[in-house]
């Protein structure tokens, strides 16, 4: 028995506000509480390396989860030169039964004499070299390079949904034997289907009280799929003119990000009908989830998608794509879609916002599909994880 050692790190970082980051700080939370049921194990989070080899490590993991989430942001940069470079002797100094990194993107240089676990999230920039992949990645072959480094080097990979861990095999040639898939898990009591006290509040806030309104939550790059949902968009107005059917957006755009989307929603004719809205805080998400009439999330690929089961949890009712992980998350649950027929997108669109008794049904599918992706179950398959690598070394 002895201490399991999470990196809380990267939540110094801009992560902190992305899926990773979302993973990171809600599974540091729960597991906390699960560790505490089982005698003879501590969890400690790491959450600061400084580069003389001074480090914070934190015994109260809950309380240390909610300061670096209001912490000064750290350069991504920074952050991953400071856990290659200082990781190890932070390792070796605690002396843990495990280390686990909840973000890849930084590899401790050195033995760290005890079992490393690091979590995969996704494989995207490598699915599509094209979009994601330039020379400041070496391209192809050298994210392929460094991919490889980071995930052969470690002793086990949580893998967070079975559409990540084929990605492993087939790309990475990871062995299955070494990977563990734990889907992501939601934490509930954040996202609610019960109305509260502040939400028409948040609706009149986000300028939403009255409107008809598909919910968006999350990025602006070529897998989110923006454009077609631009497009589906202008098809569901027409089919069903008399709805006045808005898209809000919830996201923290950059400028360049906010200009390019504002342009493709006038060049696709529904400029009027788009709302950014900006960063949006998880009480503002579970309001605005509430009152909307779908939630709209039909990238081309996730490594799981945090968005579709926040809307679940809440009673939304979910349009999502067909592939990825997505299907593996909503099917049954959802209606889905083909992310390159906007069309396709269009008639699920047009069917929930009509059909009263369509959205009951999915509301109720949707809540049943959320209990499977809970905090609890994610940390609790975590564990057991921790315990089976610890046991066989490896």
């Amino acid at each position: 028995m002895g201490s399991l050692v999470i990196d809380l790190s990267v939540l110094r970082t801009e992560a902190r506000v992305r899926g990773i980051g979302r993973y990171v700080a809600s599974l540091g939370r729960a597991l906390s509480a699960e560790v505490a049921r089982h005698p003879g194990y501590e969890l400690l989070g790491l959450s600061e390396l400084g580069w003389l080899g001074n480090m914070t490590v934190a015994h109260d993991v809950d309380a240390e989860v909610e300061r670096l989430m209001k912490a000064p942001i750290l350069g991504h940069t920074a952050w991953a030169y400071r856990v290659r470079l200082r990781g190890a002797h932070a390792v070796h100094r605690l002396d843990p039964l495990l280390y686990h990194q909840g973000h890849p993107d930084a590899t401790p240089l050195g033995d760290l004499r005890c079992p490393r676990l690091i979590t995969a999230h996704d494989l995207i920039p490598l699915n599509y070299p094209e979009h994601y992949l330039g020379w400041r990645d070496g391209w192809a072959p050298g994210r392929l390079r460094l991919d490889r480094r980071r995930y052969h080097t470690a002793d086990h990979i949580i893998a967070i949904s079975e559409a990540t861990a084929a990605d492993l095999v087939r790309l990475l040639g990871i062995s299955s034997r070494k990977i563990s898939v734990v889907p992501n898990g939601v934490e509930l009591s954040r996202f609610s289907p019960e109305p509260a006290p502040g939400d028409a509040e948040a609706l009149a806030r986000h300028g939403l009280t009255g409107r008809a309104y598909l919910l968006y939550i999350g990025a602006g790059d070529w897998r989110k799929n923006y454009d077609g949902m631009l497009r589906a968009l202008k098809i569901a107005r027409e089919r069903a003119p008399g709805l006045d059917l808005t898209l809000a957006w919830a996201a923290r755009l950059d400028e360049a990000t906010q200009s390019r989307a504002a342009r493709q929603a006038e060049d696709a004719g529904v400029g009027g009908a788009v709302r950014l809205l900006g960063y949006v805080s998880d009480a503002d998400l579970s309001a605005l989830l509430r009152s909307a009439r779908a939630q709209l999330f039909v990238s081309r690929a996730e490594g799981f998608g945090y968005p579709v089961v926040e809307a679940m949890a809440t009673g939304c009712p979910v349009i999502t794509s067909d592939g990825s992980s997505l299907k593996e998350i909503a099917e049954g649950a959802a209606l889905l879609a083909d992310p390159e027929r906007p069309a396709a997108i269009a008639e699920a669109i047009v069917s929930l916002a009509n059909s009263d008794a369509e959205r009951a049904r999915l509301r109720a599918l949707g809540l049943q599909r959320a209990q499977e992706y809970t905090v609890e179950r994610m940390a609790e398959r975590t564990f057991e994880v921790y315990t089976e690598v610890i046991a066989r070394g490896t």
